[in-house]
Formats: C-alpha cells, sequence, structure tokens
C-alpha cells in the first residue's frame, strides 16, 4: 500500500514540475474520489517550489467537474472532517492566494491529474 501511495505521490509530484496541462476542464470525466485522492496525495513542497510555474489555465471551478450540487456537497463533507485534507487545502490556497492566483473568495477543494487544482467559489 505504502507503495502505491508512494509512486502516486511521485506522479503528482513530476506533474508539478513537468509541463502544466491545461485540458483539465469540463470535458475530463471526474468524481469526487479523484478530487479527494488529488488532495491527500499532493506534494505540497513541490507546489511551493514550483508555484511560479502555476497559471489561471491551471484552475477548474468544481462544478464543471462533479457532476451536481450533490458531489459538491460531499465534496465539502469530506474536507470539512478530514484534517489532512482540510490542512492540505488550506496550505494550498494560501500559497495560491499568496502569488494572486486565487482570490479571496476561491478555495482549493481538490487536486486533478496534470497539475490542475478545483476551486471552489466562497460566499
Amino acid at each position: 500500500m505504502k507503495v502505491v501511495l508512494f509512486a502516486f505521490s511521485m506522479l503528482i509530484a513530476t506533474s508539478f514540475l513537468g509541463a502544466n496541462s491545461a485540458h483539465a476542464q469540463s470535458n475530463q470525466g471526474t468524481n469526487v474520489g479523484q478530487l479527494v485522492s488529488g488532495l491527500i496525495n499532493v506534494d505540497v513542497g513541490a507546489v511551493a517550489v514550483n508555484i511560479g510555474d502555476i497559471t489561471v489555465a491551471d484552475l477548474v471551478d468544481v462544478g464543471d467537474v462533479v457532476s451536481n450540487n450533490r458531489d459538491i456537497r460531499i465534496l465539502d463533507n469530506i474536507l470539512n472532517h478530514s484534517p489532512i485534507l482540510s490542512n492540505n487545502s488550506q496550505i494550498l490556497t494560501n500559497l495560491l492566494r499568496d502569488a494572486n492566483i486565487l482570490t479571496d473568495t476561491q478555495v482549493v477543494v481538490g487536486v486533478l491529474t496534470g497539475g490542475a487544482f478545483a476551486i471552489q467559489d466562497i460566499p
């Protein structure tokens, strides 16, 4: 299990170090589990080192990648009840806000393959 998690973490880390992929838009089949898995396994250190490589094109509205409001409520519930997910979300949100990529009304709620961040507007 650790080998699989390590391999997945390396895949995520290399996606941040490699070319950015901005094609992760609404035509990509994504579910809540994929967003959560990416957020669990994201290498926050790699993101911090390569924050200059992240652009607005790397942001995907969560409403474009999950099927409906029910999925967004499930995602919010998972984020609110998992210290690891909440911490990673907060770190990534702060990094992207400090780089002026996210506004004060946006938060990271997931990570997609290719280095794309799923964001949600908050009221």
